[in-house]
């Protein structure tokens, strides 16, 4: 794995320092590329010696004022690497930055963003013992959106697949480009999760010169409102915010009611062994229920990969994925299914499922030893006892109501499980994560006409851990419905 270390030049106070600073980094496995993007005489004299010593893993651009972002996205653009790491030209990286670096990004191949930890150094490179600017922990949400939008600093390393998912760099034309690392922090976490690092890797420069120093504080409570409603736009969250500095706190807007002219349906056709009218029977079934054609869209291949590009083709408010092993009986299961939806106020829900003999595959679900993702109820005769509506850890890969802004906001699932079942447990608890809401609707049940679902994740168990080690919470077992809930 190779990371890219892109830095942007203006000035060359600073300059040989930081590149210093990277070229004796002890892992072999980066490469830098610098952009003289208009600066001064000594940046672009330093710049042409630095191109004269042909470094191998050194390049070298020359261009016009652009502004940040664009040199940014300029260098990413023209750069190689699994990963980037954004350095400034007046800031400088511990030797050993690039291989603790890839030593996380190794054991965590889920991650978008890893954010290491920073210290302060003066103009003659000496620590100077400060409090940090911003906080270094796990980002909070409302309902999708995040409310403290300057939980982020240097250094952070974006993985490159990540971040060709989003459109880039970008800033604020009347702000020189600036807002480009808030904003591309907050698309890189729709692409995947954001790790930290409690380490030092990054020297940041406290110095007059320092083109952050320009942005007043009023300008920067601007940008973060900006980027707050551009991301609730982007995805699509029926949100408004309501105050004018982070941490930013958001109200809902009214939605329309969940019914069956606005889902699209995705038939997974990833176990059609187990039954003989597959994938074609449950498709037949929908339209059989009024569902017209291009509300319909059947999938193969492995769940993962199948339901992201049953995701991809969706374009209604909402999506059900159906595998071909469940049966749709007429219009009123699922109107049942949308209205409870709708009533628990869910982002994302799933029903029972039941078998032909009235036996329960899928409900009350709940995490065992070991977070391993368990139903308790397997089994036992469906005798009206798990008919509740309840906040749920995770819901059943088998059929899965969602609506599109969960998707954009979580990015679809993680293909790295080899079991679909851990698969859609993870993208629950991504969106749980995010303060999406998951529900149990076990007042509707649909039948299952497969062989009962393979239970054993184990296999997958250590990367599930691993990656929500730090959110413990996630796993709890969620309280009961209230009294009187169970049918709404």
């Amino acid at each position: 794995m190779m990371i890219s270390i892109e830095t942007p030049v203006f000035k060359g106070r600073w300059l040989e320092r930081c590149i210093e600073s990277v070229l004796y980094q002890s892992s072999p496995n980066w490469s830098f590329s610098l952009l003289w993007d208009g600066g001064d005489e000594q940046s672009r004299r330093i710049l042409e010696q630095l191109e004269g010593r042909r470094h191998p893993n050194v390049q070298v651009h020359f261009g016009n004022n652009r502004g940040i972002a664009r040199a940014r996205r300029f260098l990413s653009e023209h750069s190689r690497g699994d990963f980037i790491l954004p350095l400034d030209d007046d800031d400088a990286l511990p030797f050993y930055t690039v291989e603790r670096f890839l030593s996380v990004a190794e054991a965590k191949p889920w991650a978008a963003v890893i954010r290491g930890q920073r210290k302060f150094i003066d103009e003659e490179g000496k620590i100077i013992d400060t409090r940090p600017w911003f906080p270094f922990e796990p980002r909070h949400y409302q309902r999708g959106m995040v409310t403290d939008l300057m939980n982020h600093t240097q250094p952070y390393l974006i993985r490159r697949s990540a971040y060709e998912r989003t459109s880039g760099w970008e800033g604020f034309d009347d702000f020189g480009f600036a807002g480009e690392d808030c904003d591309i922090y907050l698309k890189l976490e729709e692409a995947g999760t954001i790790e930290l690092l409690d380490q030092t890797l990054y020297y940041y420069r406290i110095n007059p010169h320092r083109a952050s120093l320009v942005l007043t504080d009023q300008g920067a409570y601007e940008m973060w409102r900006r980027l707050a409603d551009k991301t609730i736009a982007r995805i699509g969250l029926p949100l408004k915010r309501v105050n004018d500095k982070p941490p930013f706190q958001y109200e809902r807007v009214a939605r329309s009611a969940p019914t069956l002219d606005l889902v699209d349906f995705v038939v997974v056709a990833s176990d059609e062994h187990t039954m003989p009218s597959g994938a074609t029977g449950v498709a037949q079934g929908l339209r059989q229920a009024g569902i017209p054609a291009d509300a319909l869209h059947v999938v193969r291949g492995p769940m993962a990969g199948a339901l992201n590009q049953g995701f991809r083709r969706a374009t209604r408010p909402l999506v059900c994925v159906l595998d071909a092993t469940v049966q749709v009986d007429g219009r009123q299961p699922l109107e049942t299914l949308l209205r409870l939806m709708g009533q628990y106020d869910a982002d994302l829900a799933a029903p029972k499922l039941v078998t032909r003999d009235g036996r329960i595959v899928w409900a009350d679900p709940g995490f065992g030893n070991g977070h391993r993702p368990e139903v308790t109820a397997q089994g036992e005769p469906d005798e009206g006892q798990y008919d509740q509506c309840r906040d749920a850890p995770w819901l059943c890969e088998k059929l899965v109501l969602c609506r599109r802004e969960v998707i954009r906001a979580v990015g679809g699932l993680d293909d790295g499980y080899d079991h679909e079942r851990t698969a859609v447990v993870d993208f629950c608890l991504r969106a749980r994560q995010r303060d999406f809401k998951c529900a149990y609707l076990g007042a509707v049940a649909f039948s299952y006409l497969g062989s009962e679902p393979a239970s054993d994740v184990g296999p997958d168990l250590p990367r599930l851990r691993d990656k929500w080690a730090d959110y413990p919470h996630l796993f709890a077992r969620q309280d009961p419905a209230p009294e009187g809930s169970s049918r709404p």
